[in-house]
């Protein structure tokens, strides 16, 4: 495998695709060792951190999800497993990993199925394991625009039309309350860009949060 400099390039321009670059900036915090994706979609975190030597597990409730992860695994070189599974029925085993990685999917959860996920992301983290959090933010236009939708459940909406779809949205203090057992690395509130095929570009309010354990 080239230097990791060429890899994220070669990253980029085949898949157009590249990690979290908060991944990339805290890297040298993380022990070689087992990393766990929960709602991997394309791979785009887990293939950068095989081709550095961890050991990566992604888990999808999507099976194309999983079938496409493993497929580009297989042509980039790298060794990966892929579970197809939802993220609140994965078992994640306690003090296993080195990092847990759960980026951009606990927004489809309701809040009280997010408790459940959250401790048991803090207990499958070996001693200095990290975690690293990104979610959408209560200061997110959609979430304000929409809370007629509210379910009953804090900072959760329910969208009758998608059935299943249910969004939640988190707060900094709610993020470092959850983790308060952890010693924060770092948490940054802001805006990312989103392109939608159907309502074109549009900007997110976000939290991404490092902890340590």
């Amino acid at each position: 495998m080239k230097n990791w400099f060429d890899f994220y390039d070669s990253l980029k321009n085949t898949y157009g695709a590249e990690p979290e670059h908060k991944i990339i900036e805290y890297i040298d915090l993380i022990e070689k060792g087992k990393v766990l994706d929960l709602g991997v979609g394309t791979g785009r975190n887990s293939f950068f951190l095989s081709a550095l030597g961890y050991e990566v597990e992604g888990v999808d409730i999507s099976k194309e999800n999983i079938t496409s992860y493993l497929n580009k695994a297989k042509n980039l070189g790298l060794d990966l497993k892929g579970t197809v599974m939802d993220i609140k029925n994965f078992e994640i085993k306690e003090n296993e990993y080195s990092l847990i990685i759960v980026s951009w999917v606990l927004n489809f959860f309701r809040k009280s199925e997010i408790d459940i996920i959250i401790e048991k992301i803090k207990k499958g983290l070996k001693k200095d394991g990290i975690v690293y959090f990104s979610a959408f933010s209560i200061l997110d236009d959609f979430y304000i625009k929409n809370l007629d939708r509210f379910c009953g459940e804090e900072n959760t909406l329910y969208f009758e039309e998608y059935k299943t779809y249910r969004y939640y949205y988190s707060s900094k203090d709610e993020i470092l309350n959850y983790f308060d057992s952890l010693e924060t690395i770092s948490i940054k509130t802001g805006m990312e860009l989103d392109i939608d095929e159907n309502i074109g570009k549009h900007y997110h309010h976000t939290i991404e949060y490092i902890g340590k354990k």
